[in-house]
């Protein structure tokens, strides 16, 4: 025991540019894991066995020329009200658990707890997106809200881990795709505001083919621009090449980026447009297509920026 704490108050003191190691048994730090998710699973659980969700009341959700997706409103309100526990049991468990036995960093003035608080809610996001894409069935919400809180709680425990315990400093590979998918995340949602205010907002729902051209335009450059400073300061910390911090790197990741955006728009084309609309092949609907798109796109930029840029 008194083992222990000396590693925890060394791994305390470990400078805020650097990553701790773990103090705790590699076997013992995945049953803890395992034990701090596993609580915000039965809170999932109990939270779908508590609130009612067979209203008969139910939305569409519509994308493109094809069928819209129909589904209940008890399960989009269970699935945000699951997203917020399962989140908040999760990292609460995770933060006095301390599986690794990593005391948690907050970082200057909570920083680091603040930004983990930020991206918790996309775990929020993630919880509603994959509540309502999941069709009605005869499987009780109980099960199916407590399947998606172990995605949601695996999540949780990459980003405690990221800011928690320093690994935004980690060279490790797997951090490093990591904190890129976190970037993509975080620039995709705030591309598609973007578009959504101008199409919405400004041109109040207009039709005319400049609305789209605006309104894309504008996404991609604050969807660019957030990918561009997250991934220089945050994502390549292994990078040895001082490109992507000149006039020359900027322009060449816009360039990338360009390339990438019109890659998704011809596969949504061609697996969309073409597959499903013309040749009416059911597999792919839109949330498949999207799914299929994001993930090609997400390597390409990847492998292209990793080879090219921040090598």
């Amino acid at each position: 025991m008194e083992n222990e704490e000396k590693k925890e108050e060394i791994a305390s003191k470990t400078p805020m540019n650097e990553v701790p190691a773990a103090t705790r048994n590699i076997k013992i730090e995945a049953l803890l894991t395992a034990a701090a998710i596993a609580i915000g699973v039965v809170v999932a659980v109990i939270v779908g066995l508590l609130v009612p969700t067979n209203s008969a009341e139910t939305f569409e959700i519509a994308y493109g020329g094809g069928a819209p997706l129909i589904r209940e409103k008890g399960t989009l309100i269970l699935s945000l009200i699951n997203g917020f526990a399962v989140n908040i049991a999760a990292l609460i468990a995770l933060y006095f658990v301390r599986p690794s036995g990593i005391k948690p960093i907050l970082g200057d003035k909570c920083r680091n707890l603040i930004l983990l608080i930020i991206l918790s809610l996309f775990g929020v996001l993630a919880f509603v997106v994959m509540g309502i894409l999941v069709p009605i069935t005869s499987i009780p919400q109980a099960v199916i809200q407590g399947a998606i809180a172990v995605i949601v709680g695996v999540y949780d425990l990459f980003i405690y881990k990221l800011y928690m315990e320093n690994r935004t400093f980690s060279n490790n590979l797997f951090w490093e795709i990591f904190r890129f998918g976190i970037v993509g995340l975080v620039a995709a949602v705030f591309d598609f505001l973007t578009v959504f205010a101008f199409r919405f907002g400004v041109f109040g729902s207009g039709t005319e083919w400049y609305v789209t051209l605006i309104s894309t335009t504008c996404g991609f450059i604050v969807g660019v621009t957030i990918n561009y400073l997250m991934s220089t300061y945050m994502v390549y910390k292994a990078s040895k090449s001082n490109l992507a911090k000149t006039a020359k790197g900027v322009v060449f990741f816009v360039v990338l980026s360009a390339i990438g955006l019109g890659i998704g728009i011809g596969l949504e084309y061609l697996l969309y447009d073409l597959f499903y609309l013309t040749l009416g092949i059911a597999i792919f609907i839109y949330p498949v297509v999207f799914v299929l798109r994001t993930l090609v796109v997400m390597v390409y930029n990847y492998l292209s920026r990793k080879l090219l840029i921040y090598k």
